[in-house]
């Protein structure tokens, strides 16, 4: 399975680290132009963008691409997978939070990936991988 891994740093609690990267809004300032939208909400009323929830990303009125969130940890763990994409055959994202001192918490990011035709995984992961890396940088930057 190739996959690649991301860490980020940032110089905040976990809680405020993690009550950001939780919201699918936040992605929009991330990864810029890129667009994100909630789609579907969770069952939970106090965290739309939780368990279940579905969001769509792209750009303008075109977004193909839909991920849906299938563990929340709070301040520990998130996972989310692609759903109904004929190009992918396997996608998990997971996002893992380490509180590392008071107001210090790390992110490790990874993806897996298999698209169904050869050799376009690793270009598809090289892809994301730059972009969560500057974009993660950039949201370090904002707390």
């Amino acid at each position: 399975m190739n996959s690649i891994k991301v860490k980020q740093e940032f110089n905040a609690p976990i809680d405020q680290v993690f009550d950001l990267l939780s919201k699918h809004a936040t992605y929009n300032i991330a990864f810029s132009p890129v667009q994100v939208v909630r789609v579907k909400d969770s069952a939970d009323p106090e965290r739309p963008d939780g368990l279940g929830s579905i969001r769509r990303m792209g750009f303008g009125p075109i977004k193909p691409v839909q991920e849906q969130i299938t563990l929340v940890d709070v301040n520990k763990r998130i996972e989310y997978k692609i759903i109904n994409n004929p190009l992918i055959k396997h996608h998990i994202g997971i996002l893992e939070f380490t509180e590392l001192a008071q107001n210090k918490t790390r992110v490790d990011y990874t993806i897996e990936l298999q698209a169904r035709a050869p050799f376009v995984s690793k270009l598809i992961l090289a892809q994301l991988k730059l972009a969560i890396t500057l974009g993660f940088k950039k949201l370090a930057k904002s707390v």
